[in-house]
């Protein structure tokens, strides 16, 4: 009977870590929620890289090739947003979102303020 209890609180006890770590993402599960994020944004909402605008399917996937060329160096969502996301690596120009209020926001802030419906 005792060691029946003793199993049964160690299945239990593991259970309830095992769903515990599902609810943990990887920086590399953040930045793609970023990613498609950008991807399903509100279809007024404009992305600015060079004085260009773009939409958020447009900007995703100029993100992705930037992070694909990246590779290892992008280890953490905040590497991502910093170094990825944030400006022309060519030109040096930050990068904006015109909110569809005809607001403008850096691309940091966004993406920080998106990251935050993960919490």
């Amino acid at each position: 009977m005792k060691l029946f209890l003793v199993l049964s609180v160690c299945l239990i006890s593991f259970g309830f870590l095992n769903a515990q770590s599902k609810h943990i993402l990887t920086e590399s599960d953040k930045i793609k929620f970023l990613l498609n994020e950008l991807e399903k944004s509100d279809p007024n909402l404009k992305f600015i890289r060079n004085g260009e605008e773009f939409t958020g399917k447009d900007a995703r996937e100029h993100m992705q090739k930037k992070l694909d060329y990246a590779g290892k160096r992008i280890k953490t969502v905040n590497d991502f947003i910093d170094q990825i996301a944030t400006k022309s690596y060519l030109t040096g120009n930050v990068y904006y979102v015109k909110l569809p209020n005809g607001g403008r926001v850096e691309s940091a802030k966004w993406l920080r303020d998106t990251l935050k419906k993960l919490d």
